[in-house]
């Protein structure tokens, strides 16, 4: 049988533990600042509204018994302990009781955060908080939990176990069972007890004064709490209950709206077999707070990851989905009160792993645990903690599908998969869109995942105002697993569902409603979320959308693309609908399955013998393949042929997209040059021409005069040469001429005694420069050649040449008989 515990309604004030090691006092009060920013209404206030709502139900409850004398506030049926919460607006009782980890952290791979797992982290709930309601004392001074739980003040239920109408001990098993699930040490003796976030605290609160307190420690800027209690959904509940959106519902969600930071984990319950609403068969079990919108209703699995016999099944009257996510609830290892055996308290006793330790109440805290954990590492990546609505799309866009395609009334949407969920987290996305709509693609660098709180005031969509506006976004499909886009927010509190409304009404208790379309036009398709199954087609498999608008309620929504095109460019549409108010409701979108930029890589030409790890791009830990798609990485050793090659590059685990690279494989050559004249002569200014063989594309010359670099340039004038200087030239091939040796060599060294030729350019002075090609004065070294129709005029009794040759016309001239002119023959 499936443990259950008496819960008590006492007005309490709570009091907070664990400072020094809590989520930090600054951190929170952040959260706090924008709590006040966003809802400017007096919080104090409503405090204390909440406060007198609990004595009033408290007087109502107080006059009922009085009424009723043969009513208890609390009983024992079936080895449950059942407490009468409040008096209904018809004047029923409405009774409420609780729903009764190394192996659940397991299935849902929480261990991948810890050292040694996946994530290359080591997260355990650090510095992290969470709150724990249930139903009385925790054992403090137990062996799994000193220092790491703290009951707060004024809590005054015990929850004490009763046989046979005597009290054993004065403490409550289930509560320290909880707090055990999510924060227990990890310790020697008891490594299957382990707790999932065994490095976090927990404060912890009966449930007799519930909503009050959750209000003052959501507003205190805490993240997670856990609730693994909920309404009796026996004979005692009314049909019109199951699955209605009542007060209470809607009480958590103006909450949650209110303190959109926060996030309730519920247990989904155990009356799957045994209920109120027989007729539906397991199904339309969901009450109270299990029926809200914004926390979030966790249902329990097997180890083999089978439906248990015990979680209750939605969906709710107005066709959400519920739960929302599984973990495992089935034989789970925890701290106890007492032993179970002598009913004496202890501190090292334990639940074991048989029936008494299964139930949702033992699936809540494997989620609550899971969501300190995630909210931990994406605050140590990215700065700043998640809103609820990102935590929720986070986890269930990334959650294993289990049981029908899709969501479905018994697994939600699926089994909680922590380790996807971080590496969605490690893999995000820095690129920022534009705060509202907009009309041209996002940056293309994206990494695994992308994840956006979009803040921006939508207002409703009109379709006959030209104005209307609509939020774009766009992301690139890695291809190779399916493409999962989710929008999640926290909804205002919808309209109460009360007795007058009947049984099962199907109309719809959002307030704000979104919806969106992805596309992609090449091939064009457009995708739709899905559309979960109704409380009248319950066991169906859920369908997708055909229009807009069209989900059932769900303030949860998502598409998945099974097969995206790699590399294809997905355009994300959402829209407000027409009903909606046009005040700001904050959106979270969650999308993973994006791929991450491929490198950046060129034509490239290697030589014969060089291998891939002579290929070039420019990314982190790059691999290359000779394949578009699939395929095996080349090892660095292969050797090259022309041909194409892949690129991809990998960041925190996640794998890019292809680039293709035309390779070309050349052959080995022999580099040469080769200049022109050989010989200058000392005095001479003369223009050398270089001629190259096997120089590749862009070869490169360094010329030195006497080993000294002089010029880089193929060619080089050498102006007034002084005998015994030696130019010299090094041509270096590019890489495409696969040189070898890599370089070649020439030089010149000027000489004495030798000749030269100088030829005139036009008509002039003997004495001027501009009258000869090589620019400068004939020497005594040179053989002058005065070409046809030039007149050379001597006006200097200096000029010299060692001899002239005159061509045609051509003559040469003197100014007067001082003017001379010296042969050298």
């Amino acid at each position: 049988m499936l443990n259950k515990y008496l819960t008590a309604f006492v007005l309490s004030v709570s009091t907070f533990y664990f400072s020094a090691n809590a989520q930090t006092a600054e951190e929170r009060v952040k959260i706090v600042k924008e709590y006040q920013t966003q809802y400017p209404q007096n919080k104090n206030a409503r405090q204390v509204a909440l406060n007198q709502e609990y004595v009033t139900s408290k007087l109502r409850v107080d006059a009922y018994l009085k009424k009723h004398p043969e009513k208890q506030r609390t009983f024992v049926k079936n080895g449950s302990f059942y407490f009468l919460k409040e008096i209904d607006a018809q004047g029923n009782p409405v009774y409420i009781n609780t729903k009764s980890n190394v192996e659940s952290g397991i299935l849902i791979k929480a261990n991948q955060l810890y050292t040694g797992g996946t994530l290359g982290v080591n997260i355990t709930g650090q510095n992290m908080v969470v709150g724990i309601w249930d139903g009385g004392q925790v054992r403090a001074t137990h062996e799994l939990l000193s220092g790491k739980v703290a009951m707060q003040a004024e809590q005054t239920l015990d929850g004490s176990k009763t046989e046979n109408g005597v009290t054993t001990y004065p403490g409550n098993d289930h509560q320290t069972h909880v707090s055990g699930t999510i924060v227990g040490k990890d310790i020697a003796n008891q490594p299957s007890a382990r707790g999932i976030a065994f490095g976090a605290t927990a404060l912890n609160y009966d449930f007799s004064n519930d909503f009050p307190e959750m209000a003052s420690f959501a507003g205190q800027g805490y993240l997670i709490s856990n609730h693994s209690y909920g309404g009796a959904n026996d004979n005692t509940t009314p049909l019109w209950k199951f699955g209605a959106y009542d007060r209470e519902a809607q009480k958590w969600d103006s909450l949650t709206n209110a303190n959109n930071y926060y996030l309730p984990f519920v247990a989904a319950g155990n009356e799957q077999q045994s209920n109120g609403n027989s007729s539906k068969s397991g199904y339309d079990l969901m009450t109270g707070s299990a029926a809200s919108k914004n926390a979030m209703t966790v249902g329990a699995v097997n180890a083999d990851k089978t439906m248990s016999s015990y979680s209750n099944w939605g969906p709710t009257d107005d066709g959400r989905v519920k739960p929302e996510i599984v973990t495992r609830g089935t034989g789970i290892n925890s701290s106890v009160f007492a032993n179970p055996t002598t009913n004496v308290p202890s501190d090292n006793s334990y639940s074991g792993s048989g029936t008494e330790s299964s139930g949702t109440s033992y699936a809540a805290p494997a989620a609550a645990a899971a969501g300190l954990l995630l909210q931990q590492y994406y605050k140590s990546l990215h700065g700043n903690y998640m809103k609820s609505s990102t935590l929720k799309a986070l986890m269930l866009g990334t959650a294993e599908d289990l049981g029908q395609t899709g969501p479905d009334n018994k697994f939600g949407w699926g089994l909680l998969d922590v380790e996807k969920a971080a590496k969605a987290i490690k893999t995000k996305s820095t690129e920022g869109n534009p705060t509202a709509q907009s009309t041209s693609p996002a940056p293309t660098l994206t990494k695994g995942s992308y994840i956006e709180e979009i803040t921006y005031n939508l207002p409703p969509y009109i379709q006959t105002d030209p104005n209307r506006i609509e939020i774009n976004r766009w992301v690139i499909a890695k291809g190779s697993e399916p493409l999962i886009i989710s929008i999640a927010w926290a909804d205002e509190k919808g309209t109460e569902q009360t007795s007058a409304n009947g049984t099962d009404p199907t109309t719809s208790r959002l307030t704000h409603e979104y919806d969106m379309l992805v596309r992609i036009t090449s091939p064009f398709q457009d995708s739709r979320p899905w559309k979960p199954s109704t409380m009248a087609n319950r066991t169906a498999d859920a369908t997708t959308q055909t229009t807009w608008f069209d989900g059932n309620g769900n303030n949860y929504k998502q598409i998945k693309i099974l097969n995206p095109v790699a590399g294809g460019e997905y355009r994300i549409v959402v829209r407000k609908s027409a009903t909606s108010p046009s005040t700001l409701m904050p959106l979270s979108l969650v999308v993973t399955g994006t791929a991450l930029a491929a490198p950046v890589a060129s034509t490239q030409t290697r030589c014969t013998g060089q291998t891939v790890a002579n290929l070039v791009a420019t990314g982190t830990d790059i691999k290359w393949y000779d394949v578009s798609t699939g395929g095996t990485a080349l090892a660095t050793t292969t050797a090259l042929a022309t041909g194409t090659y892949y690129a991809t590059q990998t960041v925190d685990g996640t794998e890019s997209l292809r680039t293709s690279v035309a390779v070309t494989v050349n052959a080995v050559t022999v580099p040469s040059v080769s200049i022109s004249p050989i010989t200058v002569c000392a005095g001479a200014t003369q223009a050398v021409s270089t001629t190259v063989t096997n120089g590749g594309t862009s070869p490169t010359y360094v010329w030195t005069k006497n080993n000294v670099t002089v010029a880089n340039t193929k060619d080089i004038n050498i102006t007034n040469a002084v005998a015994g200087d030696v130019y010299a030239l090094r041509m270096t091939p590019s890489a495409d001429a696969c040189p070898n040796p890599a370089n070649a060599t020439a030089s010149i060294t000027i000489g004495t005694g030798c000749t030269s030729s100088i030829t005139s350019v036009a008509s002039g002075n003997w004495e001027s420069p501009a009258t000869w090609n090589l620019n400068r004065l004939p020497t005594n070294t040179d053989n002058v050649i005065i070409d046809t129709n030039h007149t050379v005029t001597v006006t200097t009794p200096d000029a010299n040449a060692k001899k002239v040759e005159t061509r045609g016309n051509a003559k040469v001239i003197f100014n007067d008989n001082t003017t001379k002119l010296k042969l050298g023959f």
